[in-house]
């Protein structure tokens, strides 16, 4: 009697264990694609001058995928990206659509105001280059 209750506590801790594994990698699964656990958007920030620049590396990306949102003092770059699949075989008569949307973005911080009827941008071989005129001038400081 005293082996079979041994036998049932060591089978019921080897349950809850595969449960917690199999949640863990269940869970896994449904995030792998979360915008969280994503590559950032790569962005390269100088001045010069007369403009502050902002380049975002988009190797890949269709330019009516981008959306651009100017904000007082930021800008966000959001990526959307669809995917639809189909799988037909009719031999069997099954039929399945999948479709996937993916969505990146990434807020830049400007170091001033933003007149956004100035902001100009443009988008040539997987590079967005956003430029916008900078109003700072320089302050001298006496001794």
């Amino acid at each position: 009697m005293s082996e079979q209750r041994e036998s049932k506590k060591s089978h019921g801790y080897h349950d809850i264990l595969r449960s917690i594994d199999d949640f863990f990698t269940n869970t896994y699964q449904q995030l792998h694609d979360h915008p969280l656990f994503l590559a950032p958007i790569p962005v390269r920030i100088s001045e010069d001058q007369e403009h502050w620049i902002a380049e975002a590396e988009l190797p890949g990306i269709d330019k009516r995928q981008i959306q651009l949102d100017i904000y007082r003092q930021s800008i966000r770059i959001q990526i959307n990206n669809e995917e639809h699949t189909e799988y037909a075989d009719d031999t069997k008569g099954i039929r399945k659509r999948q479709s996937q949307t993916q969505i990146r973005q990434r807020t830049i911080p400007v170091p001033f105001y933003i007149d956004e009827k100035s902001v100009k941008a443009s988008y040539k071989n997987g590079l967005l280059r956003i430029k916008i005129p900078t109003k700072r001038k320089p302050i001298s400081i006496d001794s």
